[in-house]
């Protein structure tokens, strides 16, 4: 259905912090009671709305009953592409998980990639008809544009990745960058919510930051923001893949780790949860090396918080159990890198999945279509 401003306003009050009050409705919106009234009305009536039960309770006058949305009213699909892997949600408006789905990617063919999405979609829309897809993926994305700028992952450049989908499942499609979709499901769904202005690191493969700041989620120009894998952290440090020394992504991300404790112990068969292992029984190498990722962690929250004054930092991504192996090397560093006038920012760990990644792009595109449709 249209919605008008103030309709929007309303209902993203109540989805993100619903059920509410009237009375709590209006003056959080700065509304009359006859004015919420009459934009709450025609949520009622096409479902998207619905009162609360009172649950019996007698009182003086007539019962005030919370709005709500209906969650059910409507649901999403969100797809996460990783160089490997397709993984596949389907949500309903409140981002609850009822379905998932994964698929290995055979190669990074457009088209073949493009099938598997149409084949996730089909799979998922059985249980019934979907409001929007939105895919997230390592690279230059927006929701605002239907093409994948630049995504090294994948080998891809300027491809029409929305349009292609859009055209072959029938269902509006929106992209975004994967750290900055998570982003997204934070804000309104997650460690977020009640937060105006925060941060989410995210560790893995890389090291990538979405940032909120007063209510938005920024963008910046071509998706260009949080670009923080390479800040530069010691001179002296190991070298990325780029040739960077000493860059935050050549200490903290997962692969450098692993590489860096597995060449110096000559044990090219670690893992990175052996190395993990080995620095918490106090292998003098690991212990090391993860000590560094700490600090070079702290010092890039430090950097963000810096620069935006956020509520709260969210660390997650595949590679954020490191944290309990290396927490206070990173808030050693964190307190000793934030600036002086301010009390360090508080970090909250957020547990990873993949389809936490597929549920932040399926939150792309509710946000999108609602607030821009």
């Amino acid at each position: 259905m249209r919605m008008t401003d103030a309709m929007r306003a309303v209902f993203v009050e109540l989805l993100v912090h619903g059920p509410l009050s009237r009375a709590e409705v209006a003056r959080r919106l700065d509304l009359s009671p006859s004015a919420l009234t009459k934009v709450a009305k025609p949520l009622l009536d096409a479902g998207y709305l619905r009162e609360q039960s009172s649950d019996g309770q007698k009182g003086i006058g007539r019962p005030s009953q919370p709005l709500q949305v209906d969650a059910s009213r409507s649901s999403f699909i969100g797809i996460k592409l990783t160089a490997e892997e397709l993984f596949a949600v389907r949500v309903d408006l409140a981002a609850t998980v009822h379905d998932r789905f994964s698929l290995p990617l055979p190669d990074h063919d457009v088209d073949t990639i493009v099938e598997q999405i149409a084949q996730a979609v089909r799979r998922l829309s059985e249980a019934g008809d979907v409001a929007g897809v939105g895919i997230s993926l390592a690279g230059t994305a927006t929701p605002g544009d239907p093409v994948v700028g630049n995504s090294p992952f994948l080998g891809w450049s300027h491809v029409a990745l929305a349009k292609l989908v859009e055209d072959a499942v029938g269902v509006p499609t929106v992209l975004n960058n994967d750290v900055r979709a998570l982003t997204a499901a934070q804000q309104w769904f997650g460690a977020g919510v009640g937060h105006s202005s925060f941060a989410l690191v995210t560790v893995g493969a890389g090291i990538g930051c979405g940032l909120v700041v007063e209510d938005r989620v920024v963008t910046g120009r071509s998706g260009g923001t949080g670009l923080i894998g390479h800040l530069a952290i010691d001179d002296r440090g190991p070298l990325c893949e780029l040739g960077h020394r000493g860059c935050a992504r050549a200490f903290a991300a997962s692969s450098a780790i692993r590489r860096s404790i597995a060449t110096t112990l000559d044990r090219p068969e670690l893992t990175f949860d052996d190395c993990l292992e080995l620095a918490r029984q106090g292998q003098p190498v690991a212990r090391r090396v993860l000590d560094d990722a700490g600090r070079a962690l702290g010092r890039v929250i430090a950097t963000v918080a810096n620069v935006i004054g956020p509520d709260l930092v969210i660390l997650s991504g595949e590679a954020v159990h490191m944290y309990d192996v290396c927490a206070d090397a990173l808030q050693a560093a964190l307190t000793r890198h934030t600036h002086w006038t301010s009390t360090p920012v508080r970090v909250t760990v957020k547990p990873f999945t993949f389809d936490e990644w597929a549920r932040g792009a399926a939150v792309s595109a509710l946000q999108h279509l609602l607030l821009h449709s």
